[in-house]
């Protein structure tokens, strides 16, 4: 794999834990009752699905396949790796 490629992956991977951390510390019995706390969690949510997807398509890639939609990235990686 190209170091520029296994670098991009590695700061995408690095964006999702880092998204899903803010998730974890902050979710709450607040969120209910805070817009502005449910709006963060939810648009820390949608960063880390999309830096997943992102992983995906760029792992199709490296395998020579074309990256499609997320749905098929993503089944193609669960393929890949035997899940």
């Amino acid at each position: 794999m190209r170091e520029d490629i296994k670098k991009r992956i590695i700061e995408k991977v690095e964006t999702v834990v880092e998204r899903i951390e803010f998730i974890d510390g902050h979710l709450s019995d607040g969120i209910v009752w805070d817009r502005i706390l449910r709006k963060a969690i939810y648009k820390e949510f949608q960063e880390a699905v999309d830096a997943a997807s992102d992983v995906c398509a760029m792992v199709r890639r490296w395998r020579n396949s074309s990256a499609k939609d997320n749905y098929s990235n993503i089944d193609f990686l669960m393929r890949y790796l035997g899940i």
